[in-house]
This record gives C-alpha cells, sequence and structure tokens, in this order.
C-alpha cells in the first residue's frame, strides 16, 4: 500500500549477492551444458524451487528455462528456506536463490553450484563460472539491500545515516563477515 518512489527516501544501497544455480548433490549434472542436456533428454521431469510466484528465485527459473529452451517444472514454496529441506533431499532438483542463503551448504558439499547468475564470477566463489561463461549469455540476477527512510526525512538526517552505513560496511571486519557470506559490499548513495 506504499509507492516506493513517493514514500520512502534512499539512504544507501549496502551490499548486493549474487544469485547461483544450484542442484541437489546426488543430480549427474557438473555444470550447466550438462543440465540443460539432462533437462532435454527427460522434459518435464526436472524440477525447480522457488520462494512464491514473482519472487527473484522464481523469475530466475522462468529465465533459465526460457533462455535454454527446456521444460523444468516450477514448484512454489513459502520462501527459500522452505524449500532447502527437499533440494537436500532430492524431491526438487535445483533452485536459483541468492548466494548467501545457499553458501553454506555449497561449501559443505550438501548442494553442488552450477553458476552465478551475475556479469562476472562472485567473488565468494572465484571459481564459479557465470551463466554467461557457460553459454547463456546476458541471465543476471542480482539481488541487492539497502536502506531507505520514510519520506519527508531530513536531509541532515538522511546524510547522517548515509555516513553511518558507509563507515560500519566499509569496516574490514564487516565487509569480511559480508563477503564470507556471498555478499558484495556497495555503500553508496
Amino acid at each position: 500500500s506504499y509507492d516506493p518512489i513517493r514514500d520512502v527516501t534512499p539512504i544507501s544501497m549496502a551490499v548486493f549477492t549474487p544469485s547461483i544455480l544450484v542442484v541437489n548433490s546426488e543430480l549427474p549434472a557438473r555444470n550447466v551444458q550438462e543440465l540443460v542436456a539432462l533437462a532435454r533428454s527427460q522434459p518435464g521431469k526436472l524440477t525447480y524451487g522457488h520462494a512464491g510466484t514473482g519472487t527473484p528465485a522464481h523469475l530466475s527459473g522462468e529465465l533459465f528455462k526460457s533462455l535454454a529452451g527446456i521444460n523444468v517444472a516450477p514448484v512454489p514454496y513459502r520462501g527459500i528456506p522452505a524449500l532447502l529441506p527437499d533440494l537436500l533431499a532430492g524431491r526438487v532438483s535445483m533452485a536459483l536463490p541468492n548466494m548467501s542463503v545457499v553458501l553454506p551448504l555449497v561449501r559443505e558439499g550438501k548442494l553442488r553450484a552450477l553458476a552465478a547468475i551475475s556479469p562476472t564470477r562472485a567473488t565468494a566463489m572465484p571459481d564459479l563460472p557465470t551463466m554467461d561463461e557457460q553459454g547463456l549469455p546476458g541471465f543476471d540476477v542480482l539481488i541487492w539491500f539497502g536502506l531507505m527512510a520514510p519520506a519527508g526525512t531530513s536531509q541532515s538526517i538522511i546524510a547522517r545515516l548515509h555516513q553511518e552505513t558507509v563507515r560500519a560496511l566499509t569496516a574490514k571486519d564487516v565487509r569480511k563477515r559480508l563477503g564470507d557470506a556471498g555478499m558484495e559490499v556497495v555503500a553508496n548513495t
């Protein structure tokens, strides 16, 4: 019931995190080309879980299907945390969530990351190729987080909040912690 242009004032884009394509570790595909070939050999059999209709994970899945020319069935959940047990158990074949949510599971080997859905490789996973590098150019889904204040907030307060946000986000320990979680600090206006 609010208008994001009229009702809020931006303070700072804080961080962004790329979405990534992850599969159940038992799925035989080791890269995007193998996943596409598997999906084409079994039309409609593979599934992708998403966080609900219209969410970035859902739209990413539909974009993947369109760009790759594959038939993969969407399975909606009430958020990414709700779909993870089914993805881990193999009841869902794949998902395209933001990296920060699944990075610990990828590092533990419980999920296999096939691609970063960003224009460049992610700092947290520099060995993970992008979708573009694997033959799907223009597939870019960055999730960003920012700070806003109610419209009409004094410019001096906005300036102070921005200054303190930048100071906090660029602190070495904060930047490292966010980076380890798969997030890139932006801290701009």
